[in-house]
């Protein structure tokens, strides 16, 4: 049987020798320089050949899915593992904004803060409608609610309680698995939003961001001008970690404050390790408006850093979006508003224009316009991803990107059609399988 090299494939220098990376298998096998000019050779020439002149290095490559059998449609295999994570009907996620007004006024935020908007009493009543619909799905296994905003925690009694509690008790009737989150700057976590949980024996999980260390926070995240907010968020973040809860911690930084960003390190490693290596995760994301000057070498170095500190990190050169795709693109998804309308992003402003559908006096969800299947057939239709190497990490950004280039009739690149930015993704990969390696032989030894 005649084989061809992966489209999936990329092959690159790293330390003294050379690492060939296959995208959708997310395997390495790393070469000498005399097999990586073997292999370009075959390349060229026909893959087959090198069965002739390095039958095993032929074989393994083989076995590794580096070279698939001749015609294989590669781009198939990713739409249909695609269809499998983004259609599966097991696990519903649902988005609540009690509340679009907000505690913070960060300059970058793509939200319009409305300070009466919150939750009605029928909104809260059709909202538990929905969740009663959605528990009794004969394919539901697992239930995730998931709060955003705005500030979640402004009206956290008034507004947010009474739909946990519809919520857990009725997972629990149901013989669901359920989880709770929360998007939320962590000003004003307390004791008492601890003792909720406690008392109903609940934990839920939390994302807060931090913009840079104290000096910077504290000038985009203030109570007022005399009054910044890092400290009193970097102490709730010990709150929670030290009673069990998980917190995403979200760095968000730009070219002025990643120089300073390793100080945060400092701030979070007095927790005890097992209890961050159990509950914290530290992720990097670089502010959408700030992309001015390269620094990928500074990010890596306040990543090491973190990491020398006991600190587990993420960041966005290490994609894995067809498994993890956005809750965007998984049609069991779908984010209310307070006042009812239905959406699918929560990158994009609230407007009742934007919407895609509503929830109605019965609890029921009612896409508008087609606007559910449209985003669910928005992927694939964009050339320069069907040819691309990354495929199988990127997955063409997310839903929203594709309709948005869809409308605006334009091929698009979350990379910019940049290959040296492809290069670092892969190189970032392959770090990543080389220290988890060399982790899995020292405790082994």
């Amino acid at each position: 049987m005649p084989y061809q090299y992966s489209q999936f494939n990329s092959l690159l220098p790293y330390q003294q020798h050379y690492a060939l990376y296959n995208s959708f298998t997310q395997k390495v096998i790393f070469l000498e320089p005399f097999l990586k000019d073997l292999l370009q050779a075959a390349i060229h020439e026909g893959v087959d050949q090198l069965q002739q002149f390095h039958p095993p290095l032929y074989q393994y490559l083989i076995q590794e899915e580096f070279l698939v059998p001749e015609g294989t449609d590669e781009v198939e295999k990713v739409k249909q593992l695609v269809r499998q994570v983004d259609e599966d009907e097991s696990i519903f996620l649902l988005t609540i904004n009690p509340t679009l007004n907000c505690n913070f006024k960060c300059w970058y935020c793509y939200e319009t803060h409305l300070k009466q908007s919150r939750l009605t009493p029928e909104s809260i009543d059709k909202i538990n409608k929905l969740i009663s619909r959605i528990a009794v799905r004969p394919k539901l296994k697992e239930f995730n609610l998931s709060f955003f905003g705005g500030e979640p925690l402004l009206y956290f009694h008034k507004q947010v309680v009474p739909i946990i509690e519809h919520f857990y008790q009725t997972c629990e009737r149901e013989s669901k698995r359920y989880g709770i989150s929360f998007t939320t700057n962590g000003y004003l976590i307390d004791d008492d939003f601890i003792r909720f949980f406690d008392e109903r024996h609940l934990r839920c999980s939390l994302q807060i961001t931090l913009d840079g260390h104290r000096q910077h926070h504290d000038t985009v995240r203030f109570v007022h001008a005399q009054k910044g907010s890092y400290d009193q968020i970097v102490q709730n973040i010990h709150l929670l970690v030290q009673n069990g809860f998980f917190v995403r911690v979200r760095i968000n930084y730009t070219a002025k404050n990643l120089a300073e960003c390793y100080r945060i390190a400092d701030d979070l490693c007095d927790i005890d390790r097992s209890l961050t290596d159990a509950y914290m995760l530290v992720d990097f994301h670089r502010v959408w408006q700030d992309q001015e000057g390269d620094l990928f070498d500074l990010l890596n170095q306040v990543l090491q850093y973190f990491r020398a500190r006991g600190l587990k990190v993420e960041n966005r050169y290490s994609p894995n979006n067809v498994w993890h795709s956005c809750y965007a693109d998984k049609r069991n998804s779908a984010v209310v508003n307070y006042d009812g309308n239905v959406f699918k992003c929560t990158a994009r402003d609230f407007a009742k224009v934007h919407r895609e559908g509503y929830v109605n006096e019965e609890g029921e969800l009612v896409w508008e316009n087609n606007s559910l299947e449209r985003r669910m057939q928005a992927k694939f239709q964009n050339p320069p991803c069907l040819k691309c190497r990354l495929l199988p990490l990127c997955n063409g950004g997310c839903s929203q990107h594709a309709l948005e280039a869809l409308e605006e009739g334009k091929p698009y690149c979350v990379y910019g059609g940049d290959e040296h930015e492809k290069d670092r993704v892969i190189l970032q990969k392959i770090q990543e399988i080389a220290e988890a390696h060399a982790l899995a032989q020292t405790q082994t030894v």
